[in-house]
């Protein structure tokens, strides 16, 4: 049950770098500005998890995280992946209405 979490992370990560790949959406477009974007993000939203974490809103069950965990008991290696996860798909699903949109006619 520990490893389930990052297994689902992991594929859903593998599931939008192929829709990536197929479609050239954003690390196959421009890799540089996918890397900025998705750090910058990242950072932001790490550090709101820290605030949380220190003002006691969020908190991790230890049953189902892996085990590793970064400056906090309660800041699992999982919150990095699942970050990730959320950030490129936002870039993808971002992408992929525009360049619908762009081919429509209206």
């Amino acid at each position: 049950m520990k490893y389930t979490y990052l297994a689902i992370l992991i594929f859903s990560i593998f599931g939008m770098f192929l829709a990536d790949k197929k479609y050239r959406l954003v690390f196959f477009k421009n890799h540089r500005a996918a890397v900025w974007s998705i750090g910058i993000v990242m950072s932001l939203l790490i550090a709101i998890d820290i605030i949380g974490i220190n003002w006691l809103i969020f908190s991790t069950n230890p049953a189902y995280v892996v085990g590793l965990y970064i400056g906090s008991e309660n800041l699992p290696i999982e919150e990095f992946f699942f970050l990730f996860l959320l950030c490129y798909f936002v870039l993808n699903t971002n992408q992929l209405i525009t360049r619908r949109l762009a081919n429509a006619k209206i």
